[in-house]
């Protein structure tokens, strides 16, 4: 009711009042990943975002109306309506904004709060944040509320089954000066874990059933109780705290911009509030630009083996790719569990443009494992410390440095437009390599995306993008001497798309997929071939307007933004519409 009058109050003052709606539409079929069933698969969601300002006070609110959304749950009930909002009023010397809060701190290794719908994510808390600014050189900050997460417990589920409660407190002070910026800030965040979240079998595998530090500590905990005092604990809330002090320094020396970002971290133990432990997050950027050619360099060090981050989202360190095939491979960083660098270069030469990148990561000191001692009986062990040019030669034999779950991704790319700037062109060659042995993925790809772009008359083109790539999942042997292909795959997507001037355009699809199966004798023992093809329409029924209609099958696989990554489900046989407008 508030937030009624709060409408009413700035319509009726004829003050900026804008809407952004957008309606998706699916009917077909999906094909379950355990049990390869084709199943239904539909959605109806409706999103509509409301923008209110009126002199310094701005308000945004979203209402949603779906059944069934892409993702979550319905929502159909006037009391679901209000979906997210928020109030935020600016003074010259103050900011305060109450409601969902999407906020960044930083790099965000303390603090990174955003809701990403294509993969279902949403971190953010209902609270407020107030910012004052007493003089130009220094700002004081807070950062107070409680939210509700959602993860999934397995990759083909469309709803956050597992929830979790959490909040935090946050106070901060950022000081400009000509040695540069300083921020620091302290906080204690809270996390919730609900009764029976840890001992429900059908939900528990991110935390029981992995293969993650946190994972095999509870396991070796519950062992340590027994089932019977573990399940006693479980089925009680438990609450995990953390304690947490940021410094971040930034400047720019000559050609050079550096920053550096540092949290240390206090917490406890899931289900025992007196064993604390200590972790950190580190990251540091280097970036310059020399005689026309631009590097970066970032390293990231996360160490928080028994925690499960929330509220912060840090750096990923690695490129996060726009290639179809790419994207589906992406490593998913644990921001638990990780150490890497990543380089980047950027240069053009005679109106071509160049890019090269390379980055690569493991975990600290890889997964524990349980060895057999004649005298002393089942022992925990973890694998040896691997060197950094052993994840650049990435030698799948090598067992240490594959129980690191090491990635190492190589992408070089050059682009550019003719002297009549009628014709585009975009070539570029990946290499990924993401070893996870006890996950059975280690792959090993090699990928060629492309982009062609030709302008016709009257400002239409022609649009085509392909993508050619080869995959092999490695499977070793027993005694970890030799391996074989396991999985083999070749991908291979096209699409061309003609542009219309003022109308639109009309595009299809193409998407194969040939999996051949092997022995240990490397000898090929099954074979399978796939293809999802689809057509789209696309109708400019005005510059603010947009109305998209897809017929076809769409091939399912990871979506990520962040690091952070979630299985869209494949599309099979169906109709998908889309409108969006403005008004």
């Amino acid at each position: 009711m508030i937030l009624f009058f709060m409408i009413f109050n700035l319509v009726f003052a004829q003050q900026n009042l804008t809407f952004n709606l957008e309606s998706k539409y699916g009917n077909g079929t999906n094909i379950n990943d355990l049990s390869q069933q084709e199943v239904p698969y539909s959605y109806f969601e409706n999103l509509m975002d409301i923008n209110f300002s009126y002199d310094n006070i701005f308000l945004f609110s979203q209402l949603e109306y779906s059944n069934s959304p892409v993702y979550g749950y319905d929502k159909t009930l006037i009391s679901d309506l209000l979906n997210t909002y928020y109030v935020e009023i600016y003074k010259p010397n103050f900011f305060v904004k109450y409601g969902h809060i999407q906020t960044l701190y930083g790099y965000g290794l303390t603090v990174n709060m955003f809701q990403d719908q294509s993969t279902d994510f949403d971190n953010r808390i209902k609270g407020l944040e107030f910012i004052y600014t007493p003089i130009d050189e220094l700002e004081l900050f807070i950062l107070s509320g409680s939210g509700n997460y959602g993860i999934k417990s397995t990759g083909e589920s469309r709803v956050n089954d597992l929830q979790f409660n959490h909040e935090v407190n946050l106070y901060g002070i950022q000081f400009y000066t000509k040695f540069g910026d300083i921020l620091t800030s302290i906080s204690n965040a809270k996390t919730e874990f609900k009764s029976g979240i840890l001992n429900d079998y059908t939900i528990n595998q991110p935390f029981m059933s992995s293969d993650t530090r946190l994972s095999k500590d509870l396991q070796a905990y519950q062992l340590e109780l027994g089932f019977s005092d573990f399940n006693e604990q479980a089925n009680q809330n438990n609450y995990v705290n953390l304690n947490s002090l940021n410094i971040s320094y930034s400047n720019t020396l000559s050609v050079f911009d550096i920053y550096y970002e540092k949290s240390i971290n206090t917490y406890n133990k899931i289900l025992r509030k007196s064993q604390d432990q200590e972790g950190y997050f580190d990251y540091f950027s280097l970036s310059t630009d020399l005689f026309g050619v631009n590097f970066l360099y970032e390293f990231k060090d996360y160490d928080m083996l028994y925690y499960m981050p929330i509220l912060s989202n840090p750096p990923v360190g690695y490129m996060e790719t726009s290639s179809i095939l790419m994207s589906r491979n992406q490593h998913t960083i644990d921001f638990s569990d990780e150490i890497g660098h990543q380089f980047e270069s950027r240069f053009s030469v005679k109106n071509i443009s160049f890019v090269f990148n390379l980055s690569f990561g493991a975990k600290h000191y890889g997964i524990e494992y349980d060895q057999f001692d004649p005298e002393e009986g089942f022992i925990t062990s973890t694998y040896n410390k691997v060197d950094w040019d052993d994840i650049i030669k990435m030698d799948f034999l090598n067992k240490d440095l594959v129980a690191h779950k090491p990635f190492r991704d190589i992408y070089g790319e050059f682009s550019g437009w003719n002297k009549s700037n009628t014709f585009y062109y975009k070539l570029g060659l990946g290499s990924q390599f993401s070893y996870d042995n006890i996950s059975s993925k280690n792959y090993q790809s090699l990928i060629i995306p492309t982009q062609f772009v030709y302008k016709l008359a009257n400002n239409n083109s022609f649009t085509i993008y392909y993508e050619s790539q080869t995959l092999n999942n490695l499977s070793a042997d027993v005694a970890w001497d030799s391996f074989f292909e396991r999985e083999k795959y070749e991908n291979n997507y096209f699409s061309i798309s003609y542009n219309i001037n003022k109308f639109g355009s009309i595009s299809y699809f193409f998407d194969q997929e040939i999996k051949n199966f092997y022995n240990s004798m490397n000898e090929e023992i099954s074979s399978k071939n796939s293809d999802w093809t689809g057509f789209e329409l696309n109708f400019l029924i005005s510059s603010s307007t947009q109305l998209s209609i897809f017929k076809g099958s769409q091939k399912g696989g990871l979506v990520c933004a962040n690091g952070i990554c979630a299985i869209q489900p494949s599309f099979e046989d169906g109709v998908k519409l889309t409108f969006r407008s403005s008004f």
